[in-house]
């Protein structure tokens, strides 16, 4: 066999690896519609119906023929989904036949549906657009179509990005005309959204006990909550998360590799890996299949994973009870059986930043979750102050990797106009407000090398892709200066 067919994991039908507990990890947080052992049943089930069916694919609709009574029809096909891209089934599988025109009543049900704009329009290129499961199409290759803010039809891979909309709050996108976060005034000048009940958190309105409700992390304290360790973040993995959450209106999400010193007590993140979501505008779920090339590429490369990030768009950097939640089952994944340590950190970015951050910086919170005995299940979140490791030089794959960040999301209907003011009473840019966080995370020593890179590599690219209502480059044909201070907000030591 060669590297294109090789699994990515050795199958053991009585038992589950680290692999699919963290790609799968909706089984293994809890539910009680959702344990593991279901999850080896649905699994075990599709692997026996693969070699049964060999040489032919095997569809999540045959697969699911077998399994009543076992849940939700969702899941197992995302189980389908992450099998497939494993190479643990479907592996040199190729359909007998594209999927048959359904009969010709159902034709004229459907466009009918479509003339009173019921339904969405089929896609003319690919027949297999047909109940394809949301969400999955940016994992399948399938697309699907769906209603955008304007009530116009687009295709689900572009609308979202890949990425998600995640906390359910009043939030100003690409249409809106102000970047920065929203002053929860009902005078907007966007298009008209559906308007919750009057709660408020932070100029934004919130369902009283939703999951996304924001919730204050609070300090540890060195005698009465010690923190459960040290945290160090190179310049090179903040920079790459700031850039990902400044290009893009929606949620961006995605892991972090590095290592965990025990002798120390200090867990290192070394690099930032962009990952893509399956989630719905009220979901934020990490794509199987982007998190399991996230690990293959940290093993390649000696590292682990020691956290995830994400972005606020329009709010503060404080988590949710959802990344609350999230945070939890990551942590208790990665405990450790010989100290009870569970090395593993979340990352929040706020582009619009907070008043304790220097002007034009964004607010990088780092939180971690420890149990609480009288209040949530999932326990309270606590801020880590963290340090930022800077080399003497800017490593030539950091910028790589950023400029492979920016073509990649280049395309996608959500991306930020770099063009347009940050804020309505400021004449900044919100490119101009990008160079300026990202020059923020380095050295004093490397600046001059930092800012070749941004003048050859990066402002070139994100004037051609991402500055649409004009050229971009403001009152600035020099690289521009940022705040000396090395400081990350409250978040940094």
């Amino acid at each position: 066999m060669d590297a294109e067919t090789l699994p990515l994991f050795e199958l053991d039908f009585a038992t589950v690896c680290d692999v699919e507990r963290q790609a799968c990890r909706e089984f293994f947080a809890g539910k009680a519609n959702k344990t593991p052992e279901r999850y080896m049943m649905i699994r075990n089930y599709m692997v026996e119906a693969w070699h049964a069916a060999q040489p032919l694919y095997l569809t999540k609709i045959k697969a699911r023929a077998g399994l009543r009574n076992c849940g939700d029809v969702n899941a197992i096909g995302r189980i389908h989904t992450f099998l497939e891209h494993a190479r643990i089934i479907n592996v040199g599988a190729e359909r007998s036949s594209r999927r048959s025109q359904p009969a010709k009543s159902t034709r004229r049900r459907v466009q009918s549906a479509r003339d009173s704009d019921d339904e969405a329009p089929d896609d003319d290129d690919d027949d297999e657009a047909w109940n394809v499961p949301r969400g999955v199409a940016a994992m399948t290759g399938r697309r699907r179509r769906v209603r955008d803010e304007g009530g116009n039809w687009v295709y689900e891979d572009e609308y979202y990005g890949g990425h998600v909309i995640s906390h359910d709050v009043i939030e100003r996108h690409a249409d809106d005309a102000d970047y920065s976060c929203s002053d929860g005034s009902d005078n907007d000048d966007g298009p008209a959204r559906k308007r919750r009940r009057n709660h408020k958190q932070n100029g934004m309105r919130y369902q009283v006990h939703s999951e996304f409700r924001l919730v204050p992390c609070r300090s540890f304290d060195a005698e009465e909550a010690p923190r459960p360790f040290a945290v160090e973040i190179s310049a090179a993995a903040l920079a790459l998360m700031d850039l990902h959450s400044h290009l893009m209106y929606t949620e961006v999400i995605g892991l972090l590799g590095g290592a965990y010193d025990a002798a120390a007590g200090v867990v290192r993140v070394d690099v930032a890996f962009p990952c893509n979501s399956t989630s719905t505008t009220t979901e934020c779920e990490m794509d199987p299949a982007s998190e399991v090339d996230a690990r293959r590429v940290f093993a390649l490369q000696g590292r682990h994973v020691v956290g995830w990030f994400h972005s606020h768009p329009t709010f503060d950097a404080m988590p949710s009870v959802r990344d609350i939640h999230n945070q939890h089952a990551y942590q208790a994944l990665c405990r450790r059986a010989s100290d009870s340590v569970e090395p593993f950190i979340g990352v929040i970015v706020s582009p619009p930043g907070a008043n304790t951050c220097a002007y034009g910086v964004s607010d990088i919170s780092v939180f971690y979750v420890v149990p609480d005995e009288h209040g949530s299940p999932d326990g309270v979140p606590y801020q880590l102050p963290y340090a930022v490791v800077s080399r003497d030089e800017v490593p030539a794959d950091a910028v790589d990797a950023m400029a492979q960040l920016v073509e990649r999301h280049a395309g996608m209907e959500h991306r930020v106009d770099l063009a347009r003011r940050f804020r309505r009473s400021e004449a900044m840019t919100a490119l101009e407000k990008l160079v300026i966080s990202l020059r923020s995370h380095w050295d004093d020593g490397v600046l001059q090398q930092w800012d070749d890179a941004v003048s050859l590599r990066l402002r070139p690219l994100l004037q051609r892709h991402y500055c649409r209502s004009g050229s971009g480059s403001g009152s600035h044909s020099e690289p521009i200066a940022a705040p000396t201070a090395h400081d990350s907000g409250s978040g940094s030591e």
